[in-house]
């Protein structure tokens, strides 16, 4: 935690987040639609520093594209993650069971092969689509699952998420120390979930390419896929009319790797090229807000 927000702070956060999540578990999946992308567009014009970050980064990655067909993506990311919120929200309520049957998944027998060579898997996805969703899917499926989090700066609502984690049986690890217990887990043939498409500090990564431009990646998911000889194993939650699917895309197992890609710059190249295709397919499902390319000196040259 941060230490920086105060207790009333805390305590008028959560109990809006209890007022809006008691009228959320309500609510039919076809309100949620429509008050999400409501809620998606109120956001948009009150994180007016989000959008403007948003918008530069989507006329970096895609400079030929005309300025009215960025703001649409845009604006439909807005949307889209408004939907996604009050989703998660009203299926932490649900059982696994009914998680589950809402999300479809597509390929598992990539992940379940994975599973069965007994080295462990890093699943490796995104903050693109429903993310939450499918990992909730996940939890339901997977019996011997770890996640990689940090702590909310709310401990009341943390203490929520602790709870819902309890009741799902989700392993939480804290990204603060997260290296020693991901091994551990890998070496108990555990799935890892991991998302390393945000940016990192210099210090905690490498600058290879993210969507045609460098940016600085974390090369832990490579490094310890490489030491236990683990598989790879990309997933992407996509949302729909009446559900979520999620699609396993891709499994590489590392043992299997030639010399000259068995190497940590490589491996991460290759996460931030399937990450890339799969952003730029759907680019309204992507979280733009976040400044990706931070410590670059990109970002600030692309604002000017």
């Amino acid at each position: 935690m941060s230490g920086k927000k105060s207790p009333l702070l805390q305590r008028f956060e959560y109990a809006a987040y209890r007022g809006v999540a008691a009228l959320v578990r309500r609510a039919s999946f076809d309100a949620l639609q429509r008050w999400g992308t409501r809620l998606g567009d109120l956001s948009r014009r009150a994180l007016r520093r989000r959008d403007a970050t948003a918008m530069r980064n989507l006329r970096a990655t895609f400079p030929d594209r005309p300025e009215a067909e960025l703001r649409a993506i845009a604006d439909e990311c807005w949307r889209h993650f408004g939907r996604e919120a009050l989703v998660y929200v009203r299926m932490q309520s649900m059982q696994l069971e009914e998680i589950a049957a809402r999300c479809e998944f597509v390929n598992a027998e990539l992940l379940e092969n994975a599973t069965a060579r007994g080295k462990g898997v890093v699943l490796i996805s995104a903050h693109f689509g429903g993310w939450e969703v499918g990992g909730l899917a996940l939890m339901a499926v997977v019996d011997n699952l770890r996640t990689v989090a940090r702590r909310l700066d709310n401990e009341f609502l943390e203490a929520d998420l602790a709870r819902l984690r309890a009741r799902t049986g989700a392993d939480v690890i804290d990204r603060r120390s997260a290296a020693r217990p991901m091994m551990k887990g890998l070496a108990e043939n555990a799935v890892i979930v991991l998302l390393p498409d945000q940016a990192v500090l210099p210090r905690e990564g490498i600058l290879v390419p993210f969507l045609g431009r460098p940016a600085w990646t974390t090369d832990a998911p490579a490094k310890m896929a490489l030491r236990q000889g683990s598989v790879i194993v990309f997933g992407f939650c996509i949302p729909g009319k009446t559900g979520h699917r999620l699609e396993f895309v891709e499994a590489v197992a590392v043992d299997d790797l030639s010399d000259d890609e068995r190497d940590p710059v490589a491996l991460t190249t290759h996460m931030n090229d399937v990450i890339s295709r799969r952003i730029v397919a759907t680019p309204e499902l992507w979280l733009w807000m976040h400044d990706r390319w931070k410590g670059t000196g990109v970002s600030d040259a692309d604002g000017k």
